[in-house]
């Protein structure tokens, strides 16, 4: 496989940091809207706040997880680095696909639900256990996920090697 130039890469590698940086701050943003929660005295108002959760997860995060999965693998591809060569990024690569896929399958799904339940009940969703156990799961997966993607950035920046160890 041919070899990208060092401009080619420079781009790559910009492109990627920057998907990786919306991914992490979009995970945060919606963290921290969930603070909003706490003021609300309408229905409306809490439908709205679920709607602006889904928008930045389907407009923005999701868009920046595919683009930081792709450009990934295209470092992997057509650089030295690979896809296995170092403990580190095989770290990077498990807990990207991961992520993605529990996003995909979980945490997506579960946003939907408390758009769909405080849509229908308004203000009554907070006392409803299905729209709470969506709202609270997503809230700790969204804060794992999100936490684990700022550990892949140190782990990408000081790149660890494993010690071997005497015997």
């Amino acid at each position: 496989m041919a070899e990208l130039t060092v401009k080619q890469k420079k781009w790559l590698k910009s492109i990627h940091v920057i998907a990786a940086g919306v991914w992490i701050t979009t995970g945060a943003v919606m963290f921290l809207i969930h603070f909003l929660g706490n003021d609300l005295s309408t229905g409306g108002q809490l439908h709205l706040l679920n709607r602006i959760i889904h928008f930045i997860d389907m407009k923005l995060l999701v868009p920046a997880a595919i683009t930081c999965l792709l450009s990934g693998w295209m470092y992997s591809q057509f650089t030295k680095w690979g896809y296995f060569k170092h403990g580190w990024l095989i770290f990077k690569w498990i807990i990207t696909v991961l992520i993605i896929v529990l996003g995909t399958l979980f945490s997506g799904p579960w946003i939907e639900e408390t758009v769909k339940i405080s849509g229908e009940l308004g203000l009554k969703a907070l006392q409803n256990a299905d729209y709470n156990w969506y709202a609270n799961n997503h809230l700790i997966m969204g804060v794992c996920m999100t936490s684990t993607l700022i550990v892949a950035v140190f782990i990408s920046v000081f790149k660890p090697k494993l010690k071997k160890q005497k015997l």
